[in-house]
């Protein structure tokens, strides 16, 4: 068995779902860039969670691929990680949840189902995972930190499960730091870190103007930011519970009154 002091030397580890692209990759890199050894997750983008593997080298973990979607993958990839026979010997130090989905649709349009399935895995995906691999995290008095979103606390239009699924996800992160302490639960809320790849948005639109006037900062963020601020939360030893807006002030700019 591992030495007390042999473990606390040791690096730590993160499981990061949803690493292989976009926030949930540059998530990865920067916490390997500050020492972790990183899991590597993804559902289907496996020949893009292999390259970072390559990328980070003997900092990467996996990759592992499951669908979070479901309780018996989600159930595959636990055992996968705290396995005292794998190659982080069960040592599990943070645990970020940054696999999401993003549906748009008219709520009058969308069905029942459609709402539960973006609650699969922007909610119940999370809790699951926290449930599954606390005791792991308990061992180091480690951390989670989810991955919200602005969303969850100023709605949009045409968003509404993914709004639903994201502010109870920043609620079950307050109810997550009572009920798992000395674990600590945090999340970040992004605002937008990357233009959506649709005309809506594209260069000079109507749109990204209005995102770009209501953002104080004057500018959209990138997932290095998000990043930093999660690698922030996974060291901070007094924060716990706290939802972290990440969007250059666009929620403190929400509640200016119209001039």
């Amino acid at each position: 068995m591992e030495s007390r002091d042999a473990a606390k030397d040791a690096p730590k580890v993160a499981l990061v779902t949803g690493a292989a692209v976009r926030v949930g990759r540059a998530i990865a890199q920067r916490l390997a860039s500050a020492g972790y050894r990183v899991w590597i997750h993804c559902r289907s983008s496996l020949d893009d969670a292999r390259a970072l593997a390559d990328r980070l080298g003997d900092a990467a973990l996996g990759p592992v691929a499951a669908d979070l979607a479901d309780a018996r993958a989600r159930a595959e990839l636990c055992r996968t990680v705290v396995d005292a026979a794998g190659p982080a010997a069960g040592r599990l130090d943070l645990l970020v949840c940054s696999a999401a989905t993003f549906e748009r649709g008219a709520f009058l349009d969308r069905e029942d189902d459609d709402l539960e399935r973006v609650l699969r895995v922007n909610l119940v995906a999370p809790l699951s995972l926290a449930r599954a691999l606390a005791p792991a995290l308990a061992l180091r008095e480690g951390a989670i930190v989810n991955v919200g979103d602005v969303a969850g606390v100023h709605p949009w239009r045409g968003y509404l499960d993914h709004c639903t699924a994201k502010a109870a996800l920043h609620f079950a992160t307050r109810a997550l730091a009572l009920e798992l302490a000395p674990v600590r639960v945090n999340a970040v809320a992004p605002g937008t870190v990357l233009w959506p790849e649709d005309d809506r948005h594209g260069e000079g639109s109507q749109t990204r103007r209005a995102i770009l006037d209501a953002i104080p900062l004057g500018r959209i963020g990138t997932p290095q930011d998000v990043a930093e601020a999660v690698l922030f939360l996974a060291q901070a030893p007094f924060v716990s519970g706290s939802v972290l807006p990440v969007d250059g002030g666009r929620l403190a700019g929400a509640a200016r009154p119209r001039p």
